[in-house]
């Protein structure tokens, strides 16, 4: 019987045996003076589709590449295994793109040793969340993903060469805990029912935190985004600005500060028209001005990652619009929660994301990637929602 792992086109195998005496494994950063030890473990690991040496010496000078290699405390000399990871600047998502184990160092739980090291290491480097691809087939390396907390992301048909089907498995890097337990994490998921109801969702959640007796269904949907749309009849975005539904927030008895900078009013960029410009304009105005009338305060500028996670500790809960670009694909605006921070990576609720059944709903995003995606159109602009308990 053999465990299973996948390293891009080729499956790695593993033979378990238990006559082998298990020793401590020590994980270090390779170097280019590993080049021949490395190119002696792929030769010895794996039976075709191997990384060759001019690749390996790639990888190792790769600012991109993170590459481990796993060793003995014993006397025996050689690798017992090594990993790549690749890491892109400007995102938050790492791939675990090789794993190999040399054949003396199966069965020892080296693989998941360099498992659990590579999952540090994407998140050390500033990652999120971490890929990998395995075979369909490959049901011990699916069991081995699945002790170190990976679930399924999706299927690609005929990715191998052979035309096996692969499957892509994710692990929110999210670290639950060294974060510290803020009311914001309390909040339940509620998914929207429509397109543009994204912002009355957010709240909702983030009411639901600091009110276990918050009401989260259809209705209450629908008359938050009454509430504090800004639509002109059929036409424009159809969504929530930051003032209508921080006075929505208000007016059930919670406290509300808005982060918004001055300038252009807020979603009038897709809006030909330019009398329907002037109404959403003219509704903001209209929302700000009731806004201001309740004392709740607003601070003309964007909200830092440091300033979120002050708000977490002191037990409110934030709404931050974002582009939805990056995301999920699509040029608009979009509210999402922020629930909690475990010193480098945020949970966000995401009111349109479907999470699997009994999977944590939240998304994580780091804090550079968190500050590329709160800012949303031509002009950069960002806004941020407050909500505490009591007024």
């Amino acid at each position: 019987m053999s465990e299973t792992i996948t390293r891009s086109n080729t499956p790695v195998r593993f033979p378990r045996s238990s006559a082998q005496p298990v020793e401590p494994v020590h994980c270090v950063r390779a170097s280019v003076s590993d080049l021949a030890a490395l190119s002696a473990l792929e030769e010895a690991a794996f039976d075709g589709d191997r990384i060759s040496p001019r690749s390996w010496r790639q990888l190792l000078r790769s600012r991109s590449a993170l590459v481990t290699t796993a060793r003995s405390s014993g006397a025996a000399a050689g690798l017992l295994g090594a990993t790549v990871v690749l890491r892109r600047a400007r995102s938050s998502v790492a791939r675990l793109y090789s794993i190999a184990v040399a054949p003396a160092a199966r069965g020892r739980g080296t693989a998941s040793r360099l498992l659990g090291e590579a999952i540090g290491l994407a998140r050390d480097s500033g990652a999120a969340v971490l890929r990998l691809e395995t075979r369909a087939d490959n049901h011990a390396a699916q069991r081995l993903f699945a002790r170190h907390g990976f679930s399924p992301l999706d299927r690609k048909a005929g990715y191998y060469e052979d035309g096996a089907d692969a499957l892509r498995f994710q692990k929110s890097l999210w670290d639950s805990g060294r974060a510290t337990h803020d009311l914001a994490l309390k909040a339940p998921f509620y998914a929207q029912t429509l397109d543009f109801t994204c912002g009355p969702c957010a709240l909702l959640m983030a009411m639901a935190a600091l009110d276990e007796g918050a009401v989260l269904d259809r209705s209450a949907e629908i008359r938050l985004w009454r509430e504090a749309t800004t639509v002109f009849m059929a036409a424009g975005h159809g969504g929530c600005g930051p003032f209508g539904l921080a006075l929505a927030a208000v007016r059930r008895g919670f406290g509300a500060t808005v982060y918004a900078p001055p300038g252009h009013a807020m979603f009038i960029e897709s809006v030909r028209d330019q009398r329907k410009k002037d109404v959403i304009a003219l509704v903001e105005s209209d929302f700000r001005t009731e806004f201001a009338a309740t004392g709740q305060r607003v601070a003309p500028a964007p909200v830092s990652p440091a300033q979120l996670v002050e708000h977490l500790h002191r037990g409110h809960v934030p709404l931050v619009l974002i582009s939805l670009w990056r995301l999920h694909g699509e040029r608009s605006p979009h509210w999402v929660v922020v629930t909690g921070f475990d010193g480098q990576v945020f949970r966000i609720l995401d009111p349109m994301s479907e999470p699997q059944a009994d999977a944590d709903p939240g998304i994580s995003v780091s804090v550079d990637e968190f500050k590329r995606i709160t800012r949303y159109g031509r002009h950069r602009q960002s806004a941020a929602i407050i909500i505490s308990k009591g007024l």
